[in-house]
């Protein structure tokens, strides 16, 4: 996460790795009910991130990547912390 809020990585290979992430961790049981939802908020919110958007695309609520960048800075500032 943190080699793409420093922007050294495209935000199509972070989206990848994230999703991957998500769904291993997920499937391991090893997240908390807080740590799911804010990862899953994450995920969420890549999902409608777009390097290409429209007005139509804006007005349903699609980001592009700065603005994700932005949103996930301010998301981690949230982030629960774990004992692990």
């Amino acid at each position: 996460m943190d080699q793409f809020l420093y922007a050294q990585m495209p935000f199509a290979d972070f989206q990848q790795a994230y999703s991957d992430l998500f769904t291993e961790e997920r499937a391991c049981d090893d997240l908390s009910d807080e740590e799911i939802e804010h990862y899953g908020a994450v995920h969420e919110k890549a999902e409608w991130t777009s390097p290409a958007l429209d007005d139509e695309s804006r007005s349903y609520g699609w980001i592009d990547p700065a603005e994700f960048r932005w949103w996930l800075t301010i998301h981690e500032s949230h982030k629960p912390r774990t004992s692990r």
